[in-house]
């Protein structure tokens, strides 16, 4: 893996690590302000409608079809031509998106009670309507951000993409924590809090966006080559994101049918498992999808193979210890962070319950985040199309069989990782046909020894962990000892991985190395 995308991996961590701060400060002030209610559990069912359109439109659209097309321009055609695309773009973008805002604060009652099938209370579904109706247009707001962060990634600029979530979280915690007083149904402010923070993330883009050399300009010429070549990559494309969201909506819709607090166990136990994919694997997708892009523009299928074999290795192991390391600890996690005011111990417990199963998959969904971003990169939409399908397929089945047996929730998220699991095989196997053979024994090797050193890295972390009530103890004593644990943890595993002789600890030290460097 070459330095500059180590490099630029480790901006975009750094950022997202701010981000990730961020999302679980918003994630504790929530939960100890509202608890895990059927209330909360309609405003996570709110705030998921519209970030289902700005996965598939931002996402869909952008992410997968514009930057691959995008960067072709600009190696093929010079940045002149790659100007022009991207201003027709954003101009046709703003109108489709202005479009969906409109009609789903319209028909806002009919997707509400789609999503929330199980939704018992008329109070509970008429509140989720009001909160949709609220933060529909936060979609506005994000695709425009994620329009930014497809041509910033593609002119190397990553530090603002990666940082905007935070503001978000911010603009949530402003919610939260003063806009809810100023209504009788504090849950308001809250939603208003996410079209502040949707506003913040745009405003910070601007400033690199014009430094990047772009220049707004309405133009809508449906005709033009690079128009016509991003329209036929996005009907696959944006099937294949559309299964990966509906699979998301088919548990909340599964969870709605569940106890009340199902749906917001689910959510904190995504938030924590998302914190690791956001810490470098997501980091390190964003960067890769230019440089893959540039290699297929140019039939570098050599090249592609190595970059892809690399961020493999490098993303499994942080993967694999992540893995182990929540399935250890994650009830000490979750007490520790959301176990106080309304969220109470069975709650924490519950959240655990399905942060467990939810953990097993996050080796398979990471390996999927490396391997869909080479697809699209060879403008292969369809391939990522059958996988999201057959893991849509066995996470409805396998969440509906498992719901009703003792695991309840937890067999929803466990459902969500053998779906990955399947979808990842898939992928794998139809990939190696398309750039050849991608030398599975350089990659069987270290991670053996990622799973070899997260066992050790297990048992010390779990013997410290018994020296805690994590129920009862001062939250001061359980935060220490957690602490403790995370340090442990990482020490232990990074030592045994030395020990082993792992090749990708070196990657890790330079971008601690850099970091030092930079400010200091």
């Amino acid at each position: 893996m070459n330095k500059s995308i180590i490099k630029s991996t480790g901006i975009v961590a750094f950022s997202t690590l701010l981000s990730r701060i961020a999302a679980l400060a918003r994630d504790i002030i929530i939960s100890s302000i509202f608890g895990a209610t059927g209330l909360l559990d309609g405003f996570w069912v709110a705030f998921r409608i519209p970030n289902l359109f700005r996965r598939l439109v931002a996402e869909g659209c952008l992410t997968i079809s514009f930057i691959p097309v995008y960067t072709e321009y600009l190696v093929m055609k010079g940045e002149e031509e790659a100007l022009g695309l991207a201003q027709k773009v954003l101009s046709i973008l703003m109108l489709v998106v202005s479009a969906i805002v409109a009609l789903g604060i319209i028909f806002s009652p009919e997707i509400v009670k789609v999503v929330g099938y199980g939704f018992a209370g008329e109070d509970q579904i008429a509140l989720t309507v009001a909160l949709n109706r609220i933060m529909f247009p936060y979609l506005f707001f994000v695709s425009i951000v994620a329009f930014i962060m497809g041509y910033l990634n593609s002119h190397k600029y990553f530090f603002s993409p990666a940082f905007s979530p935070v503001l978000l979280n911010i603009g949530f915690i402003i919610g939260a924590l003063f806009l809810r007083h100023f209504f009788d149904i504090s849950l308001y402010g809250l939603a208003l809090g996410v079209i502040i923070g949707g506003i913040m993330q745009l405003i910070l883009q601007i400033p690199f966006l014009i430094k990047a050399g772009f220049m707004f300009k309405f133009s809508f010429d449906f005709n033009h080559p690079g128009i016509k070549a991003i329209f036929r990559m996005i009907g696959p494309a944006l099937f294949g994101i559309a299964v990966y969201q509906i699979n998301i909506m088919s548990s909340t819709i599964l969870a709605s049918m569940l106890p009340e607090g199902s749906i917001t166990y689910i959510f904190y136990s995504d938030r924590l498992t998302e914190l690791v994919f956001g810490l470098f694997i997501m980091s390190l997708g964003n960067v890769i999808l230019p440089e893959l892009s540039a290699f297929s523009a140019s039939d570098n299928y050599v090249k592609i193979n190595e970059l892809y074999s690399s961020s493999i290795k490098a993303v499994l192991f942080v993967a694999i210890p992540a893995s182990i390391a929540l399935m250890v600890i994650g009830f000490p996690i979750v007490s520790v962070l959301f176990m106080r005011g309304q969220f109470t111990p069975e709650n924490s417990l519950m959240t655990y319950k399905a942060l467990f199963y939810a953990s097993m998959g996050i080796a398979s969904i990471s390996v999927i985040r490396i391997t869909v971003p080479t697809f699209y990169s060879l403008k292969d939409t369809k391939t990522p199309v059958i996988a999201s399908t057959a893991s849509f397929i066995t996470n409805i089945c396998f969440g509906y069989i498992l719901m009703h047996t003792e695991l309840k929730h937890g067999g929803l998220t466990l459902a969500q990782s053998i779906a990955a699991t399947i979808q990842m095989l898939i992928l794998i196997l139809a990939l190696q046909r398309k750039i050849g053979r991608i030398g599975f024994r350089d990659i069987i090797l270290p991670v053996s020894k990622y799973i070899l050193s997260g066992i050790f890295m297990a048992l010390f972390i779990y013997f410290i962990g018994l020296k805690v009530d994590w129920f009862n103890d001062a939250f001061l004593k359980r935060l220490l000892f957690l602490v403790i644990i995370i340090i442990t943890g990482v020490f232990i595993y990074f030592l045994a991985c030395f020990f082993l002789r792992v090749k990708e600890i070196d990657i890790f030290k330079n971008l601690i190395v850099k970091f030092f460097k930079k400010f200091s």
